[in-house]
Order: structure tokens, then C-alpha cells, then sequence
């Protein structure tokens, strides 16, 4: 099996375990202990940036921290965010929430940027998730959506707008 994509898969295995709850924050850093056994084969910066830098830095902080719980694990959702981002290629949630701050542009509902809804996403995340199931058929986003404003509403008093609700006419799937 090409190390690459088994490195790449388990980072995103576990990244999606915390999310939903089958582990805890500690779990997961003691899972990328493990990470770093399987050496890679081709050269990906991303995936070396997060293996070397990236795991190790976010761990050790909240491993570490002082800080209150709450902020220890804002931190530590935002840098999972970060990972997920880089696996795909994509800016990561910081650097879009900075330049959100920055410039105005958003590229989902601007309550998704505040520390206040980053604190409950995860929780948010496991109750959706156990309603809608793991989704990925056609017009799974609309399910998901419907069912992720209702929680939000419903459970953390947060008025959330889903990109249907933002640009009407715009056709997802």
C-alpha cells in the first residue's frame, strides 16, 4: 500500500473519530504518535508539514495548556479544521477566518468564523450526523443542512444560514 495514502487516510479516520466522538482529544494525539512509524514513499508537503510541525505543535499545547478547557479545545478544533483543509488541498480555516476578518469575504455563513459556534461544531457535528447518518447521495447536502439549522437553532440558540439560504436559486447537490 502506497504510505502516502495509508498516512492520509488515518489523519482523516481520525480527525473525522473526534469529530463525531468515538475518541477524545488525548486519544487522538496519542494515535499520531503512531504517525510518524510509516515514513513516506513520495514527497507531500502538506502531509509532512502536518505529520512534523502541525500534529506535534497542536498536541503538545493541549496536551500542555494551562488554559481553561473551553479554549484548549477551540484551539485544538481549529488546528483539526486546519488538517482537514490541508488534506484537501484547500486554504486552511485559519487563514480563510483571517482573511474573512480581512477583507469581508466569506465563503460560508460568517457565524461559522465566531469563537461561539467553533466551541459547539463538534457536539453540533455528532448530533447531526446522528440523525442524517454519513450521507453521500444526491441532495444529502439539503438533508444535512435542514437538520443542521434545526440543531443549532434548537440546541445552541444560534441562528445558522445554510448557502441555500443565502444565495436562493443557486441549484446544489
Amino acid at each position: 500500500m502506497d504510505r502516502k495514502v495509508f498516512r492520509d487516510g488515518f489523519l482523516k479516520s481520525k480527525i473525522d473519530e473526534y469529530k463525531y466522538g468515538t475518541i477524545s482529544a488525548e486519544e487522538f494525539c496519542h494515535a499520531m504518535k503512531d504517525l510518524k512509524k510509516y515514513p513516506l514513499l513520495l514527497i507531500d508537503r502538506n502531509l509532512d508539514r502536518i505529520t512534523n510541525e502541525m500534529i506535534p505543535e497542536i498536541c503538545s499545547s493541549y496536551l500542555e495548556s494551562k488554559e481553561p478547557d473551553k479554549d484548549r479545545k477551540l484551539k485544538f478544533w481549529i488546528g483539526l479544521k486546519d488538517f482537514a483543509a490541508l488534506l484537501r488541498g484547500d486554504q486552511t480555516f485559519t487563514e480563510e477566518r483571517e482573511e474573512y476578518y480581512r477583507t469581508g469575504r466569506e465563503r460560508r455563513d460568517p457565524i461559522e468564523y465566531t469563537d461561539q459556534y467553533l466551541s459547539i461544531e463538534p457536539e453540533m457535528e455528532r448530533l447531526v450526523r446522528a440523525e442524517t447518518g454519513e450521507g453521500g447521495w444526491l441532495g444529502f447536502c439539503h438533508t444535512y443542512w435542514s437538520v443542521k439549522k434545526r440543531v443549532l437553532k434548537e440546541h445552541f440558540g444560534i441562528d445558522w444560514k445554510s448557502i441555500d439560504d443565502r444565495f436562493p436559486g443557486l441549484l446544489i447537490d
